[in-house]
């Protein structure tokens, strides 16, 4: 015998005239709440984003795993032939520049999935009643998923490299949770850009391939000025990825502090960006 939903315990919204302007905790709460209610939407679309990603792929996932390897190849070639002098690292080149693209990927592929988020987004937005960032989200998803599965070939690299990481690497996924509020905070503003201005999709891309180089991904972290206060304080990624490279190479965090400003941040920029989005998003429908 099935027992009736207590319909007390419903949560119960109602909508007042500008009430989406209102800066209260009640309207974060509203938005943690609607969040948490549609986990379950955000799951389905990484599945179904997945599955239609390498459905018609010949190489299909594989692809996930060629491009870091063919980029990590080329600069050990580059490096090798000297025609980029990079000085020695704390870990086998391999293992650093597959090490140091597997943390930059999670970052760029994270903020390019989120920009094109709301255009790929089609009728769902005109048809379906839903909380928009949920699109942020699973486009997140997508890119921890890829993350994931690179982490078994991250040790074979590892292995054929020689290289025995600290125990603390068990650290890393922590240590790299912060860096997601950040590609979610920046998907907030890149996908309702991308969706009123169609270039901003192109424009992000050569911005995302320069700022690779813009981090220490290939080369070890600056130390002299200004070049360090360029890549290592500017850039919040490099916080996060140096951070990472730590706690695999010596167990600690040598520049703790450039770590903490990253993820301070990253909180202010997710926060900011996912309450201007949720201003402006009973719009979203009719701009895109």
């Amino acid at each position: 015998m099935k027992s009736r939903p207590n319909r007390e315990s419903e949560r119960v919204v109602i909508y007042e005239p500008n009430h989406i302007l209102k800066a209260g905790i009640r309207v974060w709460s509203e938005m943690f709440y609607e969040l948490i209610d549609s986990w379950g939407l955000v799951w389905r679309l990484v599945v179904r984003d997945i599955s239609a990603r390498y459905k018609q792929s010949i190489l299909g996932i594989l692809w996930t795993f060629l491009n870091p390897l063919i980029l990590m190849f080329t600069f050990i070639w580059l490096k090798g032939t000297n025609v980029l002098p990079i000085g020695e690292t704390a870990m086998p080149y391999a293992a650093f520049v597959f090490f140091g693209q597997m943390v930059w990927l999670l970052f760029s592929k994270g903020v390019m999935t989120s920009a094109d988020s709301l255009v790929t987004a089609g009728t769902m937005l005109t048809k379906i009643n839903f909380p928009r960032e949920v699109l942020i989200f699973s486009a997140v998803g997508q890119t921890i998923f890829e993350f994931l599965i690179r982490i078994p070939l991250l040790l074979i690299v590892f292995v054929f490299a020689g290289f025995m990481p600290k125990l603390s690497i068990l650290l890393v996924p922590f240590v790299l949770l912060p860096l997601l509020f950040l590609v979610i905070g920046l998907g907030f503003f890149v996908s309702l850009l991308n969706g009123m201005i169609r270039d901003v999709g192109n424009i992000l891309g050569i911005i995302m391939n320069l700022g690779m180089f813009a981090t220490p991904v290939v080369y070890p972290a600056p130390t002299s000025w200004p070049m360090s206060f360029l890549v290592n304080v500017i850039n919040p990624v490099s916080g996060f990825l140096s951070a990472a490279r730590d706690l695999t190479t010596v167990g600690y965090l040598t520049a703790p502090m450039i770590y903490v400003s990253s993820v301070i941040l990253s909180l202010l920029l997710f926060f900011v960006g996912w309450r201007f989005f949720h201003l402006v998003e009973p719009k979203i429908a009719e701009r895109i």
